[in-house]
């Protein structure tokens, strides 16, 4: 395993020395073509003297939504290189949602993808701190945005680049903020996790050595706004003086094409893709590429991956907050398992709900505590009783139901949040149900998550209309479509009198999963099944 210092992991340090030794190497690979090292190098120099000609500056709050595109790395590093922090932003946000995120991070500029900027008019007048923008598209858009209600007109991001590319030093250490990254909320709306330099390089340091893919290509299908495909995908091909190859969204009809094309030997993966890829009918290239592993948050399939394709398949156990906390040695992986702590930078235990750490074979919450400093967010920005909460008692809790095995690996069995995992995103339930019940018709509103037949989950959701108001099925499923990201919009839908509750008057959400069949009752209703007799809509008494 390869060492490095903490106070070498500062982004822009790193991209200068990978310049300096790899500079015309590939360093990202389109399918329309590639940047080099010292390509990122010196555009991440030009971006960086725009925005300071624009008056970002050190500790500035910039929000980035872009999609898996040659502009979004370089703007990453040219915010590190002045010290102001990232603010990824999900491209499927809109509405609250993106209000939210920009709202509460305090973005002071937005970095915004030419297709996303009609979304900004509609909340503009709540976002108190919002007051540039700069739109990544071919042509000025100057005089077309319509977005004077920021203060001013928008500014072409081709214009960042017309202030040379002498590097910028504004004195930045490997403990200093890099990103506000989002979380899903459970409890309450999405937190804004605090990741300074050294938590996002320490996670793609340790990636590079848990899966040996030091000078290796990387297929990645996943969103750069992510942690996964910006930290253990983007920044693991930087310290590791590989390749990332970057395609705008997973395709499964696609995918070995892209593997031979890019003669890739790891994919980032989330594990939805895989029984999609493995329900595909055979042929006779099953075998015939370079790939050499998966890696993802569940190995379960690892035996039908390697009979079929020769590939197998790693997990760690890795989170915004914490970066890569578990994960086993290369070649000491356990099928089913995340791995075992990692020693160095972390303590990590179970315990049941007093914090009381529970023997081997027992499930209950995983803790962790880290050993170096700033290798573990700060806290939820701007939120200081979520921060006091999730480190009660000097442990940080994930919510993450676990056990351990006599031997240190640890095994993920269920998330103790109210979060829902689909097609590898991680949904707020809180978030889904706020924009939901906003439709004049309903009264409140449970989501929750459901078996699929991808081993992810879906979205069903739970609805009680208000006193003789009516309601469509399809009707609420395009008013979901209009507002929320497509992952979010849930597949099932069903109307009932009244939620359960809990003696605190809670939503009992137990009860609503424990109800039919894991939660899919005779009168739920499915968006991808022809409707049953009497399914078309709903009215309230």
């Amino acid at each position: 395993m390869r060492k490095e210092t903490l106070e070498s992991f500062v982004l822009g340090d790193v991209l200068r020395s990978r310049s300096e030794t790899h500079g015309t190497e590939p360093f990202l690979k389109f399918r329309e073509g590639e940047l080099t090292y010292g390509d990122v190098h010196t555009t991440a120099n030009r971006v960086a003297r725009g925005l300071i000609a624009l008056g970002v500056g050190k500790g500035d709050h910039v929000a980035v939504m872009l999609p898996n595109c040659p502009e979004f790395v370089p703007v990453v590093f040219a915010l590190a290189r002045i010290g102001a922090v990232a603010v990824p932003v999900n491209t499927a946000h809109r509405g609250e949602l993106l209000r939210h995120v920009l709202s509460s991070s305090d973005s002071t500029t937005m970095i915004v993808d030419s297709s996303f900027v009609d979304r900004i008019p509609p909340v503009a007048d709540r976002l108190p701190t919002l007051t540039g923008l700069v739109v990544r598209e071919n042509t000025d858009v100057g005089e077309h945005v319509p977005l004077g209600v920021l203060g001013k007109p928008a500014v072409s991001y081709r214009t960042l680049l017309d202030h040379g590319d002498e590097e910028p030093r504004a004195g930045v250490t490997f403990a200093d903020l890099q990103a506000i990254m989002y979380t899903s909320g459970t409890t309450g709306p999405s937190k804004g996790a605090m990741c300074s330099h050294a938590l996002a390089l320490t996670c793609a340091y340790d990636s590079l050595n848990f899966l040996d893919r030091w000078g290796k290509t990387i297929y990645c299908p996943l969103p750069l706004f992510h942690a996964a495909g910006l930290w253990d995908g983007m920044l693991s091909a930087l310290l590791g003086g590989g390749t990332l190859a970057v395609v705008d969204r997973f395709s499964a009809s696609r995918f070995w094409d892209d593997v031979r094309h890019f003669d890739a030997k790891v994919a980032m993966s989330v594990f939805s893709m895989i029984p999609i890829l493995l329900n595909r009918e055979p042929t006779d290239r099953d075998r015939d590429h370079p790939l050499e592993m998966f890696y993802m948050g569940k190995s379960v399939l690892d035996e039908p991956l390697r009979e079929r394709f020769g590939v197998r398949s790693v997990e760690t156990y890795t989170s915004t907050e914490a970066g890569i906390a578990i994960g086993s040695p290369y070649g000491e992986w356990r099928v089913g398992s995340c791995g075992t702590v990692h020693s160095e930078r972390f303590d990590a235990a179970v315990v049941d709900e007093h914090d009381r750490e529970v023997g081997p074979g027992e499930p209950g919450e995983l803790v962790l505590r880290p050993k170096q400093p700033h290798v573990i967010t700060s806290g939820y920005y701007g939120a200081p009783e979520a921060t006091a909460e999730v480190f009660r008692n000097l442990w940080f809790h994930t919510g993450d139901k676990m056990w351990r095995d006599e031997d240190g690996y640890f095994y993920f069995l269920d998330r103790m949040k109210d979060s829902i995992r689909r097609r590898g995103e991680n949904i707020s339930a809180f978030d889904l149900e706020c924009e939901v019940n906003l439709h004049p018709a309903i009264l409140e509103s449970a989501a929750i998550g459901v078996p699929s037949e991808l081993e992810d989950e879906d979205v069903k959701l739970a609805v009680v209309l208000r006193p003789g108001a009516s309601l469509d099925h399809q009707e609420l499923v395009e008013f979901c479509t209009e507002r929320l990201p497509g992952f979010m919009v849930p597949r099932y839908i069903e109307f009932i009198d009244a939620l359960p509750r809990t003696p605190t008057d809670k939503v009992a959400k137990y009860r609503l999963r424990a109800e039919g069949d894991h939660g899919i009752t005779p009168s739920t209703w499915d968006r991808e099944s022809p409707p049953a007799a009497g399914q078309s809509g709903q009215e309230s008494a």
